[in-house]
């Protein structure tokens, strides 16, 4: 069996037949978590191209799957791909609560992540593109529910990454056969632009950014923590792949300062804008922008110390996440309104969810002591090696962030006549709890990513 047969093929296969049980919901989220476990677990153990030997059960996993004439490879290098991706998955199924989710997410997620992997394995590249436009047509079938829901922030979602295919597309076909070398200068330069831009819009990259928090104001938080939690991942890795590959793009002079101006400009508009958003929704897409900024800056620090600081920023970037985007669910649950004006006072009546929304932004930002502090501290220190200018923007941006989160912390804490109360059922208690014991041992113990990314960090592709 190929790899690509065993963490893509089977998975979309298996979300078809779910398909079918949509009328037992808790019958599809055990499935989907037993699947989980079985993607997810196979990936963290078992290197691509040896033997799976399960007692006297052996197969053997070769990297690559042809089908429709093009090839699917997925190598040692994507076992970490594999691992995120699916530990995400699971992740979010087990928190999934089926009375407030559709039961057709459990499937519609499995086939997302499994289109996901596939667009990292695809070769040639430019059909990546096609694969990503795949999955956000299964992803709008996936948030959209009711028929008086908003729709104005998923059409926004839609016409931007299919407006992404075409420049991905265009500059894959002007690319193919160049790969070597740089023959043809204004050639390979329109093709980095095309490129560029469709990378630019999959990622939000500011100005293409405003259909990010309109596309949160239309979903639910749980299942938009989910969505971005895998996508600007699994984006990040695309480009990464792919400029290990352009030896000429990833050695121009131009390369690293453009990403460091952009990730910088993303930093501090996103502080900006969150010291003064009132929708806790928006906030939370404005997070995800400010993850993304913070990837960027690391990619232009041009060293394998840069790549693998973004490597390890994926697990605390998704727990966070996740946390925020569940506690958020709850407090939506409870009936109250996600904007400033609406969580007044919320810290008395649901006190484990507000906890969980500013711990999760505390980490986002990086406060000291919280799962995020040491990754933004060891990014500020390399990055001042080198421009002292950028880390006092970078200062600017997170002082914006963290004004916003003060904002936020001073509504819930606003005094009114209820008692203290803890209104959650217990399987949020426990939910929320584990995800604020897991940063709280992020922050305390920042080893421990390092860790447990050590098997994989020898296998990353060699960037610089």
């Amino acid at each position: 069996m190929s790899a690509p047969v065993l963490w893509i093929i089977i998975p979309l296969g298996l979300s078809a037949v779910m398909l079918l049980l949509l009328n037992y919901p808790n019958v599809v989220k055990v499935l989907g978590i037993i699947a989980g476990v079985i993607l997810a677990l196979t990936a963290i153990i078992q290197p691509i191209g040896n033997v799976l030997q399960i007692g006297s059960f052996a197969l053997d996993i070769s990297p690559d799957f042809f089908i429709f004439g093009r090839s699917l490879v997925l190598e040692n290098s994507d076992r970490f791909a594999l691992s995120l991706v699916y530990s995400s998955l699971l992740l979010f199924l087990v928190m999934m609560d089926t009375r407030h989710i559709p039961s057709k997410v459990v499937p519609l997620s499995i086939a997302v992540s499994a289109i996901l992997i596939a667009a990292l394995a695809v070769q040639p590249f430019l059909y990546s593109a096609v694969l990503v436009e795949m999955a956000v047509l299964l992803i709008i079938l996936m948030v959209r529910e009711q028929h008086d829901q908003p729709i104005t922030g998923i059409i926004r979602f839609l016409i931007f990454l299919t407006l992404a295919m075409p420049s991905v597309l265009f500059a894959g076909w002007i690319l193919g056969g160049s790969q070597a070398g740089a023959s043809g200068e204004a050639r390979m330069i329109s093709a980095v632009v095309f490129l560029l831009f469709g990378f630019a819009i999959w990622l939000a990259v500011f100005p293409f950014h405003s259909w990010l928090p309109q596309f949160s104001q239309s979903v639910k938080p749980f299942l938009f923590s989910f969505i971005f939690s895998i996508i600007p991942v699994i984006t990040l890795l695309v480009i990464i792949k792919f400029l290990s590959g352009l030896l000429w793009l990833k050695s121009s002079p131009f390369l690293i300062p453009s990403l460091q101006i952009i990730g910088t400009i993303m930093i501090v508009t996103t502080g900006i804008f969150v010291s003064v958003e009132n929708n806790l929704k928006r906030v939370m897409a404005y997070s995800v922008l400010l993850e993304t900024g913070f990837a960027l800056v690391m990619l232009s620090l041009g060293s394998a110390e840069g790549v693998q600081l973004l490597y390890q920023s994926f697990i605390p970037r998704i727990i966070a996440l996740a946390l925020l985007g569940y506690s958020l669910m709850v407090i939506e649950n409870a009936g109250l309104n996600l904007t400033t004006e609406g969580v007044r006072g919320v810290l008395k009546k649901l006190p484990l969810a507000s906890v969980g929304v500013l711990s999760s932004l505390l980490s986002i930002v990086g406060f000291p002591l919280s799962a995020g502090f040491s990754l933004r501290l060891e990014l500020i220190n390399l990055l001042g090696q080198t421009s002292e200018s950028s880390v006092l923007w970078i200062f600017g941006g997170l002082t914006g962030f963290l004004i916003g989160s003060v904002r936020i912390f001073v509504r819930f804490v606003s005094p009114d006549a209820e008692k203290w109360k803890i209104n959650e059922k217990i399987s949020q208690i426990l939910i929320i709890g584990l995800g604020l014991l897991i940063l709280v041992i992020m922050g305390l113990f920042p080893r421990v990513v390092e860790i447990i990314l050590s098997p994989f960090l020898t296998e990353i592709p060699d960037l610089w």
